[in-house]
């Protein structure tokens, strides 16, 4: 079970988070609410340099439910963080100052061939299993409900209670809230050490009685003893998963739903239209392949015809923090007190809420939610039985 939180004489415990991406800029800020006094630790010089800013932002709770069909725990915690957003991005526009663009239009699921039917069959039915609410559409239907279609295709699914935002507005509100609540942000601040004793002292001499790694796909820091010596934390390696994207300009005739392929996705934002996405497993450079981008623009002109013409904006490519069973890290590590909301893949913003309060269950209140416990940090450490496994409350 986590450990007991050490806390200072006012009863706050003092904790630092590592790392200004979403996942770790929601877990700071429902720490702060619970009561605790947070630090943020970001190497960059701007929020979610390393993977939130490169984000699409669907909130896909539906979609990936239905997707991990075969992975209860992942489509369970899909469903709680959906459950989770609309009062989440309530709170960020009130507490932040502007919007997040949180959409409630649903999401498309279309088949391009006879082939692709019998895939958009094994969602509807996973939904249906599940209670999720799902239609199925058939080509007219698909044009009734986005006249950005174009084509015949056969079938589709609307994914009612599917959302999307911004996640560029969303850092921006979660930092602006943040700091009115007097959590400060630490830039340019690379936490390559922390030497654990009994507390948590970071390379800037500060001290801390928990710890949040929310690295993303970053490099995590060394933990030492006081005499210098290595401390494990039980974290397998981090596997690093490169996907590339294109920003398309707004034109007259693109979406207003996101729409999901079997190898696409198009999400339309008020700024531009994002058609992604690659996944490489095993990348981790940033540069972006020219025929692979082309790949991704024709397959959405499939789609949407209006989007062929429309004029390219930037392509980019992110690195996606995956783990060796592309599922995430959230707990407590080997090392009392240390804390990982790591390895969420592709789905860090639909996941941010689930695992801020999961987070601050563990480290606040010493509780372990059984939503939590498939996730167990320790999983891969073969020197203990997981963590998530002993007696805790639930």
């Amino acid at each position: 079970m986590p450990s007991t939180p050490r806390r200072k004489s006012t009863g706050a415990p003092r904790i630092a988070v590592i790392g200004a991406g979403v996942i770790g800029l929601a877990c700071a800020q429902e720490l702060k609410r619970r009561g605790a006094d947070v630090v943020v630790y970001e190497r960059g010089m701007e929020l979610g340099a390393g993977v939130t800013v490169r984000a699409a932002g669907m909130l896909g709770a539906a979609f990936e439910w239905a997707l991990e069909a075969e992975q209860l725990a992942l489509a369970a915690l899909a469903r709680r963080s959906g459950e989770l957003w609309p009062d989440f991005a309530a709170q960020l526009e009130r507490q932040g100052g502007g919007p997040v663009e949180f959409s409630r239009e649903g999401a498309l699921v279309v088949a391009r061939t006879a082939a692709e039917i019998a895939w958009i069959d094994g969602l509807a039915v996973a939904c249906q299993v599940r209670g999720l609410p799902v239609r199925r559409l058939s080509a007219a239907d698909l044009k009734r409900e986005d006249r950005a279609i174009t084509g015949q295709p056969p079938a589709g699914l609307l994914l009612e209670g599917d959302r999307q935002v911004d996640p560029q507005l969303v850092l921006q509100r979660l930092a602006a809230a943040l700091g009115r609540a007097g959590v400060g942000i630490r830039y340019g601040r690379v936490v390559e050490r922390v030497v654990v004793g009994k507390d948590l002292q970071m390379p800037d001499g500060d001290r801390f009685d928990q710890l949040v790694l929310a690295t993303g796909a970053g490099a995590l820091p060394r933990f030492v003893g006081a005499r210098g010596e290595t401390v494990e934390t039980g974290l397998p390696e981090l596997v690093p998963v490169k996907g590339q994207m294109l920003a398309l300009a707004t034109v007259d005739g693109a979406p207003r739903h996101v729409i999901h392929t079997r190898d696409i996705y198009i999400a339309p934002k008020s700024r531009w239209v994002l058609v992604g996405a690659t996944s490489e497993r095993g990348k981790s450079d940033t540069t972006t392949d020219a025929a692979t981008i082309a790949r991704l623009r024709a397959s959405a002109a499939t789609i949407a015809g209006a989007l062929e013409k429309a004029p390219e904006i930037v392509a980019w490519a992110g690195v996606r923090p995956g783990t060796p069973d592309d599922q995430p890290l959230i707990g407590e590590t080997a090392i009392p007190g240390v804390f990982a909301a790591l390895g969420h893949y592709r789905n860090g913003v639909l996941f941010a809420p689930a695992t801020a309060e999961i987070v601050a269950e563990m480290t606040i209140d010493a509780k372990v939610s059984p939503l939590a416990r498939p996730f167990d940090a320790r999983r891969f450490d073969k020197r203990a039985s997981p963590s998530h496994s002993r007696s805790a409350k639930a």
